[in-house]
Order: structure tokens, then C-alpha cells, then sequence
């Protein structure tokens, strides 16, 4: 891999973090209880919405900040009075084996939705994104104490397990949900899918050993990366724009189930589907897996040159390790797969206005499952507002309430969720939190509008 290109692909991935971790996580479990919000719809593609007829407010009608992560603030970090430290053993003993990082973006940028009798056809134009990493204890151990610490020095080091997947693509999505009968509704979102970018590691494995006498380091590596990054990027996400050359597709389906007036039950999966990646191609791959490298060390003097520190020395030296490696870089095409979701949802209608839900969502990655289990609480004020309270229990986490409102103003709706809504009082605990506001244009049918009670006057008596 050139330096350049290695600077180029990290500057990548650092913008894209920032760009999704201010954007959007899929963590809408509340979308699933809160009544009325079109959007819910792809969360549930068996959910049969109310309304005669929806149009998004673009860009409005969706926005979002999240993030997922198995980590946080007071697992890095110990505070002293006023200081902020890092200590080693501390923050190792708080780590997993495998530790993730995980954003998901979308940018809605047009989305509507209609009845026609028993049948609701919907369509989405979305941008959407996902980051997920995977980083193993040890790699961290090692980039804390070094190779040269009592540690690993004269041990062999295994830095396997690592990965980092992110795609960038826009989606078009068509839905369609039918009501059977009485009792069930089933539903699917077909999404035709353009890549945008793409960094994905199949694997990213590295064995060190060092010598406890002179200090050589002995590597062997098995580095299979691919990319798709457009050529004029220049570390902005306006240089990442669609087009027809990474083409994918994916599809959601589900079905809802009335058992009798007071339960119901939904399954659904979410995001199964692919994207073909076959433009801007840069693939990296260890040409013969598991052969030793030798690398002696150099003086850092040599890269100095009246006193000035020069960059080409240090990028060639990074050329020749890399060709030292055996890693060599082609334009292969190749196929990534979308992060999927496996929804299972019961509800309880306690009376018409008042609703309990329970969700069990499964996140397939590459490398890990990623379970959370909802409960919640909603309540309806005539169909002018709703109300939600929820808590999600994640790993390591048991207490993370979530808190929902909607507002409908005529056939102007406004709702906010906020999941793990305590997250701002207490960001060193938190592991995930997201907040979510939008703004549509939704026309229900005349038997389902707000009636407004007519004034009574009263009767005069005559004499």
C-alpha cells in the first residue's frame, strides 16, 4: 500500500465517522411504538399506517444523532479531582476480547406513502451509511505498551481478529404492505442500492515477534483489504456523490398478527441484501500469507535534513515495508453485504389510548451479534398527540430509558424520540444513545380527523 493512499483511506474513514456519529444510528426502537409516525414503516414493513396519504419535509423529515458501542467514557478514563488520566491496566481490565464501534446514517431525502383500500404503497430516496469496527484487547494491549515492554518482548504477538467494514450508498426503496384480513398485514421495501464508498477488510491479521537480545522485529501478515473511494475525494463528504457503477440490492419483509383485541405480534427481517463494488477499486492483499519479514529498525537521524524532518525518506521507508510484506495492490471487483436486523415484537393494548410493546432486535455484523431487548409505554391524546416512555437493555447496560412525542397540527406532524434520554447527564456511562426529529405532511381519512367539539349556546327562555 503507497502512504499516500494509506493517508488517503484513513482520512477517509475519520470522515466518515464524524459524518455518521452526527447523523443517524439505526437504533429506532421506538419507532415501533410510538402511534402514527410513517417512518415506523421501516421498522415494521408490516405496519399498516392510518393515514390516507404522507409527504416528508426533506432532509427535515429525518434527522438524527447516535451511536452503538460496547464501550465507554469511564472505561478509557479515571479522573482524579480536576485530572483526566489513562491508565493502562485499568482501562484493559474494562475491555472485552472484542471491543466495537458501531455508527449507522441515513439522509432522508424524499419519502411518501398512500392507501388504496386494503393495499399502502410507499417510496423512499435515502443516503445511508454503516460503520462498524472491530477491535481485539490485544491489539490495544500492544498499541499501550509496545512491542519493546516486558510484555512482548522475546513473545510472539497475534493482532488477528480486527476488521473495519463501511459502506456509503444511496437507496431507493419501494414498499408495499397488504392487509390479509382482519388479523394480518404483511409487508416488504424492495431498495435498489448505488454505491458510493466503501473501506471493507476480509482480513487484517499481523504476528510480531521481537528480539529480547537486539531488538529485530520478525512479522508475518495476511492483509486482505478492498476500497472504493472516489478519486476526487478530498475529505469532504460533498466529493461522495451516486452514481451507476457500484450497483446493489437489498429487501426488508415482515408480518403483523392481531391475536385477539388486546395482543398482537410482528416478526420482520431488515437490510438483506449486497452491493457490487466495481469503480475507484483498490484492493490490498498479502501476496503470500504467513512468510516472515525481518525488519532491523533505522536511526531516526536519517530522516533529517538540515534539521529538517524529511516526509519522501519516511514515505519511502513505508514503500519498502510494505513491498517487504508482500503486499501488493490490484483492482479486483468485489461484494459487500449490508449489516441485517432480525425484529420480534409483541404489543398489549391496555384500552384504546394506552399501549405496552416489547422488542427483541438482533444486528447481524461480520464478526459479532448485536442483541437488545425494548419494553415500553405509550399513550395516545386523540389523535393530536402521543406520548412514549421505553428502556433498552444492551450489553452491560440495564438502564437506558427512552422518551417519545408526537405533535399533529392539522396535516402538519411533528415528533421527537430520544432513546436513553438520562445519556447527556451521564455521557461517561453511556454506551448508546440517539435523538431523532421530523417533520412530515400527513392527510388522514375524514373519519379519522381530530372533531372538535361544537359550542353549545344557551337556550334563552321567552316570556
Amino acid at each position: 500500500m503507497k502512504n499516500q493512499d494509506l493517508f488517503k483511506v484513513a482520512a477517509f474513514l475519520v470522515m466518515v465517522v464524524f459524518f455518521t456519529s452526527n447523523t443517524n444510528a439505526q437504533n429506532d426502537r421506538s419507532l415501533y411504538f410510538l402511534p402514527g409516525i410513517p417512518q415506523s414503516r421501516y421498522m415494521n414493513p408490516a405496519n399498516f399506517p392510518d393515514h390516507q396519504l404522507y409527504v416528508s419535509i426533506p432532509v427535515l423529515s429525518t434527522v438524527k444523532f447516535g451511536l452503538e458501542n460496547t464501550m465507554n467514557y469511564d472505561d478509557l478514563f479515571q479522573q482524579q479531582g480536576d485530572s483526566i488520566y489513562l491508565d493502562r491496566d485499568y482501562l484493559l481490565d474494562n475491555l472485552k476480547d472484542k471491543n466495537s464501534i458501531n455508527f449507522d446514517a441515513t439522509v432522508e431525502l424524499f419519502s411518501l406513502g398512500f392507501k388504496v383500500k386494503k393495499n399502502y404503497f410507499a417510496f423512499r430516496m435515502s443516503d445511508a451509511g454503516n460503520f462498524n469496527s472491530t477491535i481485539t484487547k490485544e491489539t490495544i494491549r500492544f498499541a499501550l505498551y509496545g512491542n519493546g515492554s516486558e510484555e512482548f518482548l522475546g513473545k510472539t504477538i497475534d493482532l488477528s481478529g480486527n476488521a473495519i467494514n463501511f459502506s456509503y450508498y444511496r437507496e431507493y426503496a419501494f414498499g408495499y404492505t397488504r392487509n390479509i384480513d382482519e388479523k394480518l398485514n404483511v409487508g416488504m421495501n424492495i431498495k435498489v442500492l448505488q454505491g458510493i464508498a466503501n473501506v471493507s477488510t476480509n482480513d487484517l491479521s499481523f504476528k510480531l515477534l521481537t528480539d529480547s537480545t537486539d531488538f529485530t522485529i520478525k512479522a508475518t501478515s495476511n492483509i486482505d483489504i478492498n476500497t472504493s473511494i472516489p478519486d476526487d475525494f478530498e475529505g469532504s463528504i460533498v466529493d461522495l456523490v451516486p452514481g451507476d457503477k457500484n450497483p446493489g440490492f437489498a429487501f426488508d419483509f415482515g408480518g403483523q398478527y392481531q391475536i385477539n383485541d388486546k395482543w398482537s405480534v410482528s416478526a420482520g427481517m431488515l437490510n438483506i441484501g449486497f452491493i457490487n463494488w466495481k469503480s475507484n477499486l483498490k484492493n490490498y492483499r498479502t501476496t503470500n500469507p504467513g512468510n516472515e519479514f525481518v525488519f532491523e529498525g533505522f536511526e531516526l537521524s536519517d530522516f533529517f535534513e538540515d534539521k529538517e524532518f524529511n516526509n519522501e525518506l519516511l514515505n519511502d521507508l513505508l514503500d519498502s515495508i510494505s513491498d517487504e510484506i508482500g503486499v501488493t495492490e490490484r483492482a479486483l471487483e468485489y461484494r459487500t453485504t449490508l449489516p441485517a436486523w432480525l425484529n420480534l415484537n409483541a404489543n398489549f393494548n391496555l384500552t384504546p389510548k394506552d399501549q405496552f410493546g416489547a422488542l427483541l432486535r438482533n444486528r447481524f455484523l461480520k464478526d459479532q451479534n448485536w442483541t437488545t431487548f425494548t419494553l415500553a409505554y405509550s399513550h395516545s391524546f386523540n389523535n393530536r398527540a402521543s406520548i412514549l416512555v421505553s428502556n433498552t437493555f444492551t450489553k452491560g447496560s440495564y438502564f437506558t430509558p427512552g422518551l417519545g412525542l408526537t405533535a399533529n397540527l392539522g396535516p402538519v406532524q411533528l415528533f421527537l424520540i430520544s432513546e436513553n434520554v438520562t445519556a447527556p447527564l451521564f455521557v461517561n456511562t453511556a454506551r448508546f444513545y440517539s435523538v431523532h426529529f421530523g417533520i412530515n405532511i400527513v392527510i388522514r381519512p375524514k373519519n379519522n380527523q381530530v372533531v372538535e367539539p361544537e359550542a353549545i349556546e344557551p337556550e334563552l327562555k321567552q316570556d
